[in-house]
């Protein structure tokens, strides 16, 4: 009862907070029955951890559809059991500062193929699937408000008002194995999530999991092809590999991974979160660099607003260090020109610092008799 306390009075200090709170990061999963969960549930997955919350997604439970409580199986529908967000949850909150809480919203039924989270598919979806009497799901469609995509958006609006969408988790695909434009069917809900939210896509990624693979024995191993295709599609997509997760086989088919898979899949998961969440703390790290050095000198200027945000293209002609540095906010910042090259004031009179969003560099932009040259800044003399 001393433990429950404190967790009821976290959510409640949540639910009635005004401003948007950047230390809660939540994430949006949706997908098919691996990301419901089909994983025995044990003893320590009930066991609340304070840091690691439910964004309700589901009327079940007796708990409010959008507000938040300590996770536990289920996460998602109903009849869910452990799945990939529960270990991907608390393997985040052991990973991350104390200060940051972590929250997972769950879309997710079993068989349905990616036009049930279509917009502009999933009514015609829904009502075909009717038509053939193939309704034993429909009751977790109507936990969910009897439309998937709305909930996804509902929940997405709910987390900006309380905290930062750090990104969205996703596993289907066996449903459509016969599908062949699958992939771009998987890009365009991402995009009209993105854009229904009004999401930054640089600063939100999608991570994208594989199917049972065919050396676990699974069934559908053959269609991770197409899963990289949809992975690759989006700028900001990201594949998670699931060889060696172990799959489960089952009387009619091998689809589901095993309580052991989950763990290694939902964990890989966030390996990958936490490697994005990295690199953008060193992003943050070189644009505070460039903002410093913008007003302490009037002759290094930030990018026009042309490049603001955008890539920076390198030029391959230009030679850069053999190793990349990367920038600490703490660490010597002073800007390393290799031996041999000529100081910046000869290559141009008005050298930029220029940060690369995509690679993630610190880049010195330089320009000679109209030929612009970029060269990376190590933090090494």
């Amino acid at each position: 009862m001393r433990k429950i306390i404190p967790l009821v009075a976290l959510a409640l200090s949540i639910a009635y907070a005004q401003e948007p709170d950047p230390n809660l990061h939540i994430y949006i999963a949706y997908g098919q029955s691996n990301m419901s969960g089909q994983g025995e549930v044990s003893a320590a997955d009930k066991v609340a951890d304070q840091r690691f919350l439910v964004l309700r997604a589901a009327n079940h439970s007796n708990q409010t559809v959008g507000e938040f409580y300590p996770a536990a199986p289920p996460m998602g529908h109903s009849q869910s059991k452990v799945g990939i967000v529960d270990v991907f949850g608390r393997t985040m909150v052991k990973n991350l500062p104390d200060s940051i809480t972590v929250a997972v919203a769950n879309i997710a039924i079993g068989g349905q193929s990616i036009d049930l989270f279509d917009k502009d598919r999933n009514t015609a979806y829904v009502q075909n699937a009717k038509n053939k009497n193939d309704t034993w799901w429909i009751q977790y469609l109507n936990e969910y408000g009897g439309d998937v995509y709305k909930r996804i958006i509902e929940m997405g609006e709910i987390a900006k008002k309380k905290g930062v969408i750090k990104g969205f988790l996703f596993h289907q695909g066996e449903a459509d194995y016969q599908m062949n434009d699958w992939p771009s069917r998987v890009k365009k809900v991402y995009d009209d999530i993105i854009a229904e939210l009004k999401l930054d896509p640089t600063k939100v990624p999608i991570l994208i999991g594989e199917l049972a693979t065919t050396a676990a024995g699974g069934d559908l191993g053959w269609r991770n092809s197409a899963v990289a295709e949809a992975a690759d599609l989006i700028p900001n997509g990201h594949l998670i590999s699931a060889e060696g997760c172990p799959a489960l086989k089952e009387a009619s088919y091998t689809l589901h991974f095993t309580r052991e898979g989950y763990d290694m899949f939902g964990a890989r998961y966030a390996e990958k979160m936490l490697e994005i969440l990295k690199k953008e703390q060193e992003a943050e790290a070189a644009s505070k660099i460039v903002e410093d050095s913008t007003k302490t000198n009037p002759a290094v200027q930030p990018a026009d607003s042309a490049s603001k945000g955008t890539d920076v293209a390198l030029d391959t002609n230009a030679t850069h260090p053999d190793s990349l540095a990367s920038v600490d906010p703490a660490a010597d910042t002073s800007l390393a020109i290799p031996q041999g090259r000529k100081s910046l004031n000869s290559l141009n009179e008005t050298p930029r610092l220029v940060f690369d969003r995509k690679n993630q560099k610190l880049l010195i932009s330089v320009q000679k008799n109209g030929v612009v040259k970029q060269y990376e800044v190590t933090g090494k003399r």
